[in-house]
């Protein structure tokens, strides 16, 4: 066995060593802190929906019954739909029912109806045959969205 001088062998100098190992250690840091604190931002497309309600008719006079005109505001980055489906509660009972962009749509399951990324749509949201609450009633409901979601609202009952 043939044995190297030590002023022969070849390495790197142990400062330089502590150097690399201190980078690495940062980079690590960065890293994992970015992840956790949301420095680096998100990487998903979200839709974020919110319902206003500019009216609400519970008179129960066919053929529209109760319904809710509805401003609904996607601030998100990703588009989606209100499927076609929504829900009134007013008088102690929910009813299930349909949502449209016109009146005479949501007497049947209307289309779905899109809401664009950082932008509004008008829907309504017919109950079919409820109680006929009248003006001053409290209302609140729901629209399923196509992601899985629901925008609620609430409001009072103006006629």
């Amino acid at each position: 066995m043939r044995i190297i001088p030590t002023n022969k062998r070849k390495a790197i100098s142990p400062v330089l060593a502590t150097v690399i190992l201190i980078a690495i250690t940062l980079i690590a840091a960065i890293a994992i802190a970015g992840f956790v604190f949301g420095l680096f931002g998100t990487f998903t497309s979200t839709a974020r929906v919110q319902a206003s309600v500019t009216s609400c008719v519970l008179n129960g006079a066919a053929p529209n019954h109760e319904y809710c005109n509805l401003i609904l505001t996607n601030s998100g980055n990703a588009n989606t739909n209100a499927v076609g489906a929504c829900s009134l509660t007013f008088g102690g009972a929910s009813y299930g029912g349909y949502s449209a962009a016109t009146l005479a749509a949501a007497v049947s399951p209307g289309a779905a109806v899109t809401i664009t990324a950082g932008s509004s749509a008008t829907l309504i949201c017919q109950a079919g045959s409820g109680g006929g609450a009248g003006a001053g009633s409290q209302v609140t409901g729901s629209v399923i969205l196509a992601n899985g979601g629901n925008a609620l609202f609430s409001a009072t009952a103006t006629s």
